[in-house]
Order: C-alpha cells, then structure tokens, then sequence
C-alpha cells in the first residue's frame, strides 16, 4: 500500500506539470529579482521558440519549472489569466491553484560546462542548453542550430509555430543566432565530460541540402572532438525528397532520427503545415519517411511528434497507433496558442484532455513494447509520458527513479 501511496503522489505531481503546460502559469516577475541576479544562467533563453500565451520580452523568468520531487514542465509558459500560480515563501517557490497550494517548484540547476568558452570566444551556454538535469537522472546536450524558418518568410510555416516571431522578440536580447559545428562539437565535449550523455539538434527549415550537409559537418566535428563514433545524437529532420539520404544521417553517425508530421491525416497537414506539405512531398511522403527511418536506424529509434489539440484526440490516437505499431516512437506535445503564431488568441483544450491523452499515449507505447530506455534515446527532452515509465518502473520493479536521492523504494 505505501508503495501505491508514493505512485499516486508522483503521478499526481507528473498531472501538475502537465497542467502548467496546457494552463501556463502567472506570476508577479518581482519575485524572480533576486534569484535570477543568483543564478543568472538560469533566466530563460528562447533558443527556439515562446511557449508563453503572453509577452516576457520586457523582464526575465526562469527557464524551466520543475514540480514536487522534480518533475520537469517543457519549458516556462506565461500566462498571467493561469489558474496556476508561482508564488515565492521564504523557504521556496510553490505552485498554487485558485489560492490552494499545490506543490514545491524548484529550477534546474546549472551545469559547470555554461560557465566555460569555445575556442571562438562564445560562452557555451549560448551555442546548447541542457533541457535536463544530471540530478534527476537526465542527460542531453540541445542546441537549435538555427531560429530562422524558411517556410516563415514566404507565409507558408506551421499554424501553430512562433520561431520567426521568437527570434525577432529575443535573438538579439539573447545571443540566438547560428551555431558553427566546431563551437557545437566543443560544447558537447564539456558536457559529456561532465556526465550528459545524449545530443539533439534542431532548428528552423532550411532547405533539405543545406540542412543535411550542416548536420554531417555537426557530427564530424563532434566525433573528431570525442572520440566517439556513436555519440548518441538525435537529428531533427525533414522528411527528405529522397529518401534514401536516410543513411548518410546514420552514417554520420546519429543513433536516433526525429521526423514530425505534427498533424494526423492529410486535410489536416495540408491546412495546419501548408509549408511542409508543399516542400517535403505531403503527408503520404511522412508516413513513408518514418518507415524508411525505422528500417535504417531500427525499432524504437526515430520518434515522431504531434501536437495535441489541433485535432480531436481520436484522430491524434489513431496516428499515434500507427506509428507505434510500425516500429517509431510517437509523442504528443501540449499545444499552447502562443504569442506570435497564426493560432495566437485561439484556446487549447482543457489540461484534463491533454492528461488523458498523455495516459493514453503511454499505454499505447507499452502496447507495442516500447520500453523506458527507448524512449529516453529518442526524447531527450522528457514529456511526461517519459515520466511515468519512470514512476512504475520505480514502484514495480525497484528501478532507480531519479539520481536525485529524495525518493527511495
């Protein structure tokens, strides 16, 4: 029964995070002044894109919350109409719902390796940031080599997507612009020294031969600067015309590969990622990316991405089903209507449909034998799907929960 107790606790924690997702959460920015002078480092840098419903461009907060025993949100999303609230006590941050406390929040800590310089004279905490944290048991190295999107300048970017409104309200406040292989090699060197253990790269959408040459330079420099030839690196990609330059990618020697749909079903691609449907063959030429990714790089090796909410959650299970029965890793992402996409002033479903959903998901992914280290290889960044693996395989067969030596069997 104690065992069951502590599960109901943790998964709870996990349902918060997954509230402040949805709900983002609204704060006075005051309360940050002092910790953010502390832990500079720690204010959030929007390498990609603003998960926030309202604008932060005019003070600092935090990159990340974590709830309770630590579980981690996505990123840090204001919205200052939130039934959740962060509030500062002088033992802590709490997160507070409708004036009822809820749980502890805490910030990832900061990593040595964002203290220290390339050799071109950039801090490295500017080149990747480390989405996870070593004391919870996570490990990637993330960098977003590029903000900019060419579907955005010609009005055809994803619906939902605020990368070109990101950059021009943060970039220049923030250091975000392009990343040079060699600087990206260096930095993923200091951190795998210092314990991370996974590489994930990303950006806006460039065009196909461009981007798989710059992710070949980025391997080669990293291996050279390593040593390691597999270097456990995730490609975020396009799907490409070709689709046999598959295996370059995996030559170069990425483990893993993310190909996104975000959407599922043709009608729903074509009107939701107009950009992608007409420069990367359509929503039919995805499907066969995914499987011929799955046949190179193996079961349980390339993920694929959608963002909930767009569409009714039948319709997202029903993809997340198909992929997972042929072999890819599918997650959901919450969908935030967020400043500065064609979808800003729209509302996502409520954080109890988001919920389901992620449960759902979850069993889907058991269902065909997807297990906690796969994913772990293939999502770095840690949904909370990630985290109830996490939470039964603790309970039910005495796995290591976290590093973090707060919660114990």
């Amino acid at each position: 029964m104690a065992d069951e107790a502590l599960r109901k606790e943790l998964i709870e924690e996990v349902r918060i995070a997954n509230g402040l997702e949805v709900e983002g959460v609204r704060y006075d920015p005051k309360i940050f002044t002092e910790f953010l002078k502390e832990n500079p480092d720690l204010a959030q840098n929007h390498h990609m894109l603003d998960c926030s419903i309202d604008d932060t461009s005019k003070f600092f907060a935090p990159r990340q919350i974590r709830v309770g025993h630590g579980f981690p949100t996505r990123g840090f999303s204001t919205n200052f109409r939130s039934p959740y609230q962060l509030v500062k006590e002088s033992d802590g941050f709490y997160i507070e719902r409708d004036g009822a406390l809820l749980t502890k929040a805490c910030f990832s800590e900061i990593p040595a390796w964002y203290e220290k310089t390339a050799a071109s004279g950039t801090k490295l905490k500017d080149i990747c940031q480390a989405p996870g944290s070593l004391a919870h048991g996570e490990g990637c190295v993330f960098t977003c080599y590029s903000n900019e999107c060419a579907l955005s300048m010609n009005g055809k970017d994803c619906r939902f997507c605020n990368i070109a409104s990101t950059k021009k309200r943060f970039a220049e406040r923030e250091g975000n612009f392009w990343k040079y292989p060699k600087d990206i090699a260096q930095t993923v060197k200091a951190a795998f020294d210092e314990g991370f253990d996974h590489f994930n790269i990303s950006g806006g959408f460039v065009p196909e031969r461009r981007e798989l040459e710059y992710y070949i330079d980025v391997a080669e420099a990293i291996q050279d600067e390593t040593g390691l030839e597999d270097f456990n690196g995730t490609a975020v990609i396009g799907a490409p015309e070709d689709l046999s330059v598959l295996e370059r990618y995996k030559e170069a020697g990425y483990r893993t590969v993310a190909i996104h749909p975000e959407v599922w079903g043709e009608d729903w691609f074509n009107a939701i990622c107009p950009g992608k449907a007409e420069v990367n063959g359509g929503f039919k030429h995805y499907l066969e990316a995914v499987d011929e990714a799955v046949q190179i790089f193996g079961k349980g090796r390339v993920r694929t991405q959608f963002v909930a909410g767009l569409q009714p959650k039948e319709l997202v299970l029903e993809g997340v089903e198909y992929f997972a029965s042929r072999g890819a890793i599918p997650f959901t992402i919450q969908w935030v209507p967020a400043i500065g996409s064609a979808f800003e002033g729209h509302r996502s479903p409520n954080e109890n449909w988001h919920w389901d959903l992620v449960l759902k998901n979850y069993e889907i992914l058991k269902k065909h034998g997807i297990t906690y280290e796969q994913v772990y290889d293939v999502i770095p960044d840690w949904r909370q799907y990630a985290d109830l693996y996490r939470i039964n395989n603790h309970i039910d067969n005495g796995e290591v929960l976290f590093v973090d030596k707060r919660i114990k069997k």
